[in-house]
């Protein structure tokens, strides 16, 4: 059993879980009318180091100057995610918890089944203290990404901003392969592919990222999806995966297309002209500006939708978000007015130059002209990100454990596996897992 199956049974073992119904939700929601936050500190665990660091802690400076109710934020550098994960593992268990911190969405969900964390559907909804109005403003894709099926509905985290999956391509070289745009259907990509492939020695289409946001990215743009509706496991031997593995295994074994050979060897890659496509994070186009200006032969290139087989394209939306464990009314109350203060306009739109995330609310890009006008790329993955449907992957617990299973999938099939029977094999121990990592 893997350690962090053995992290998330420990959860399990320290607490049992309490799952808010509706009627409970309307009693949290009306135990907040008389809660008052004034006072209160907040201590804040948060990843960002070096220049993030600084801009997350001049924002929490700001707030600390001027929120009306005298709330003290305290940010800390807690370390990586990973190593949050832990700290709270053990905050969990030795009752010490901070009073808000950064977690992934399955994150969130292992510390629930502790029942750790407060459920933000009765903040979010709060005639008083919730988003009213401008929950409209909000990207509905971002902000119902922490609502969790596998615990009754549950919001366990709001966003502070997120990224997309993108393709990634060099604009001048298919020019010179006699294409005027990007590829909207996986037969064109397969066709540009070969085209880069065949253009001279060392030259490739694709340099495969066998993630697994890479396969969830994937699948979705056939129509596809991971998960069963209303938190009933995974489902990965489907028509849609299968269909979007066998692309890759194809390109593969023609050899238009290679595995990526180090971390983050396709930047290096595409910045040495070596390969046409690769696809990422938008959070990665400063990397990939520098790989590209630091290469010997600099070009244009841009970001686009992924190929797609359905109407419209969709791409995978991920970013770790802001939870708030359980402590007391009026902590909890005074870390979510934090959190709903970071994420108003003008705080969204200092954190994208400072982050180049994308902001959580639509209104942002008024105030982002000269960032646009400064970094034309990320305008171009900000119109992506108004044109496009989005989806996330699964919020559930033990979906880390489930990612290793689908990269691993990925590989055996790319190797020379068959696709069905490595898929319901996986798809099998996946459920397993789900099963494993659910509350009881």
């Amino acid at each position: 059993m893997s350690k962090k199956l053995l992290l998330g049974l420990l959860i399990m073992l320290l607490a049992a879980p309490i799952f808010a119904g509706g009627s409970a939700e309307k009693e949290a929601m009306k135990a907040l009318d008389d809660v008052d936050p004034s006072g209160q500190e907040v201590l804040y665990w948060f990843q960002h180091s070096r220049a993030r660091e600084e801009a997350i802690q001049k924002l929490i400076a700001e707030f600390n100057a001027t929120n009306e109710w005298g709330i003290t934020v305290v940010g800390e550098f807690a370390g990586g995610y990973s190593d949050i994960y832990n700290k709270m593992i053990t905050a969990i268990a030795g009752g010490n918890m901070p009073d808000l911190t950064v977690a992934y969405q399955n994150q969130a969900a292992g510390y629930q089944v502790a029942d750790a964390l407060t459920d933000l559907n009765p903040y979010v909804s709060h005639a008083k203290w919730g988003l009213g109005d401008a929950k409209s403003d909000y990207f509905e894709g971002f902000i119902n990404q922490d609502v969790n099926a596998q615990f009754g509905g549950q919001r366990l985290g709001f966003p502070p901003n997120r990224s997309l999956q993108v393709l990634y391509y060099n604009k001048t070289w298919l020019g010179e392969l006699g294409y005027s745009a990007p590829p909207i259907t996986w037969d064109e990509f397969t066709e540009m592919c070969k085209a880069a492939t065949e253009s001279g020695p060392g030259r490739v289409g694709y340099d495969i990222n066998t993630d697994a946001s890479a396969v969830f990215g994937q699948v979705i743009t056939f129509g596809g999806d991971i998960a069963l509706p209303r938190g009933g496991g995974y489902k990965l031997n489907t028509p849609e995966m299968r269909e979007a593995l066998a692309v890759m295994r194809d390109l593969f074994q023609d050899g238009y297309a290679v595995k990526i050979a180090e971390p983050y060897g396709d930047q290096t890659d595409f910045g040495n002209y070596k390969t046409l496509f690769t696809i990422g994070s938008t959070s990665g186009l400063p990397y990939y500006e520098r790989a590209v200006q630091g290469s010997d032969r600099p070009f244009e290139w841009s970001v686009a939708a992924l190929p797609y087989a359905t109407k419209e394209p969709v791409l995978d939306v991920y970013g770790a978000s802001l939870s708030i464990p359980k402590s007391t009314p009026e902590k909890q109350l005074a870390a979510w007015l934090f959190v709903k203060w970071l994420t108003e306009p003008a705080q969204q739109a200092a954190w994208v130059v400072a982050s180049n995330y994308f902001p959580v609310r639509k209104t942002t890009m008024n105030d982002l002209d000269s960032y646009f006008e400064k970094n034309p790329k990320y305008k171009d993955a900000f119109d992506l990100l108004m044109n496009v449907k989005t989806m996330a992957e699964p919020p559930y617990a033990g979906y880390d454990e489930v990612r290793d299973l689908m990269s691993a999938a990925y590989n055996e099939i790319l190797d020379g596996g068959d696709i069905e029977k490595v898929l319901a094999a996986a798809e099998i121990e996946a459920n397993e897992i789900y099963d494993f990592s659910s509350p009881e």
